[in-house]
């Protein structure tokens, strides 16, 4: 990941400088990191890695009918000091309140929520069912799938729950090409319905502060690089080696 390999190149290089005669080595290495760092934290460069990821599947058309609407997992604290829409982390609030759009578009549309218990008291998948409660959804309409612990368990536990019916899939923008490919790989058809865009081109100019380094777009960079090496460890797993699927109803039903 960016900020770990930067990082890491910067001890390395200060650790020859200051205990080593191979200074030039220690030079090269502490200016390589501290050269990533700041590009791994620059607009341009987290757009540039991010967006090539987010377009390759449109917003979900809200005119397609839905039996099942499928929600990947992320995290959450269930802080009990805080309001239940700040206890799930923004990627997660995003893809909830993605499906639960769609759930209004398909009152039929049963909710399918994914996400195992990994430090916390309740699993992702509760967290967004008391969310969807909150906005009025009776758990009658909900299926918790808590015993899924990365996207392949999430795809092939979809796969059983969903029956040939027609599905959307809900995650991140930038993780939806890796979830597809997983999904093809159990032979599950889908219709993508990707949220939490964060490679957005700006319809203003930027300020000149908004092209300085910042934690934010180095959180971004690494989500896009994260995802990158996924969908080259997908495809070197050999989890994304089944025909194409259709991306949506209509050529389902072709």
């Amino acid at each position: 990941m960016p900020l770990p390999f930067s990082l890491s190149l910067l001890l390395l290089g200060l650790l020859l400088l200051w205990f080593s005669q191979r200074q030039t080595a220690g030079k090269l290495l502490a200016s390589a990191g501290v050269l990533l760092l700041i590009l791994f934290s620059l607009r341009p460069v987290s757009v540039a890695l991010t967006r090539p990821l987010e377009q390759q599947y449109p917003p979900f058309p809200d005119g397609q009918k839905l039996a099942f609407i499928l929600v990947l997992g992320h995290g959450h604290v269930s802080d009990p000091s805080v309001p239940l829409g700040s206890q799930p982390t923004r990627t997660a609030l995003a893809r909830i309140l993605e499906a639960l759009r769609l759930k209004r578009l398909n009152p039929e549309a049963r909710l399918v929520l994914s996400g195992n218990i990994s430090s916390d008291r309740i699993s992702c998948a509760e967290m967004y069912a008391r969310i969807a409660e909150s906005y009025g959804v009776p758990r009658s309409q909900m299926l918790l799938v808590e015993d899924a612990f990365d996207t392949h368990d999430e795809m092939r536990r979809y796969a059983q729950i969903t029956g040939g019916q027609p599905a959307a899939l809900v995650t991140s923008a930038t993780h939806m090409p890796r979830a597809m490919a997983l999904a093809r790989g159990v032979g599950l058809a889908v219709i993508p319905a990707p949220s939490d865009y964060v490679g957005r081109l700006a319809q203003a100019p930027i300020p000149v502060y908004g092209y300085l380094p910042s934690p934010r777009y180095l959180m971004y960079s690494q989500m896009a690089v994260h995802e990158w090496v996924g969908l080259l460890w997908t495809r070197l797993r050999g989890q994304s080696k089944a025909p194409a699927l259709p991306r949506s109803i209509t050529d389902m039903d072709q």
